[in-house]
């Protein structure tokens, strides 16, 4: 069964996130480009980043509203793709950034994408964020509760992925990613992720939850 926790703590830290302009223009900018140029590994690769110079323009803004506008705004495959590109942009977040980071979207598809990278790269298990979060809306839980059954396996690497990441075929050093999840699993507020069976299990159980639940 889930945890019958409560997290109402979270609305305590919960701030409005205000993405700054030049935030807006870099992302929409490195997307667009990435369209146009990307000449390795659809649809971004870190070479891409680095041989056009965002890398430095890309440390230099605030990570969560960097993290917190391409969730928000462009596709899951993108953002999943350009975020394993990116380690570092995850050494510092937090905890506590995670959850403004949820608290502040507006649409169910950036759920999807979050967890989806979450689970896949940092190896942690958010959904007691998503659905015992009285912050979190109603819709969303449904939402999500109806979907994430339907693509489980993408929360998982399969041998492409592992090969993809061993051989530095997009950019990445393997060795940057694993010490970024030891440092994240070094935190106890988040809860590393599930195997597929058991996580199959919890995810029913939210289904069975909030799916039957009329809209608030």
């Amino acid at each position: 069964m889930y945890q019958n926790q409560n997290l109402k703590h979270m609305n305590r830290i919960s701030k409005k996130i205000i993405v700054h302009a030049g935030t807006k223009d870099l992302v929409d900018k490195l997307s667009s480009d990435s369209i146009k140029n990307v000449e390795h590994y659809f649809p971004i690769d870190r070479f891409f980043i680095e041989d056009y110079d965002y890398l430095a323009k890309i440390e230099k803004v605030d990570h969560t509203q960097f993290i917190f506008y391409n969730l928000e705004t462009k596709s899951s495959t993108y953002t999943t793709q350009l975020f394993s590109c990116l380690p570092e942009l995850w050494e510092d977040t937090e905890y506590e950034n995670i959850l403004q980071i949820m608290d502040n979207f507006t649409n169910s598809f950036s759920f999807y994408s979050l967890i989806e990278f979450t689970y896949k790269y940092l190896e942690i298990d958010l959904l007691n964020e998503i659905f015992l979060n009285e912050s979190i809306n109603l819709r969303f839980k449904k939402d999500c509760a109806e979907y994430f059954p339907k693509i489980l396996a993408t929360f998982y690497m399969d041998e492409s992925d592992y090969f993809d990441l061993n051989n530095n075929v997009y950019g990445v050093d393997k060795g940057h990613w694993d010490a970024v999840k030891i440092k994240i699993h070094g935190n106890n507020k988040f809860k590393k992720s599930l195997p597929i069976s058991q996580l199959r299990i919890r995810v029913r159980e939210f289904e069975k939850r909030f799916c039957s639940v009329s809209d608030l």
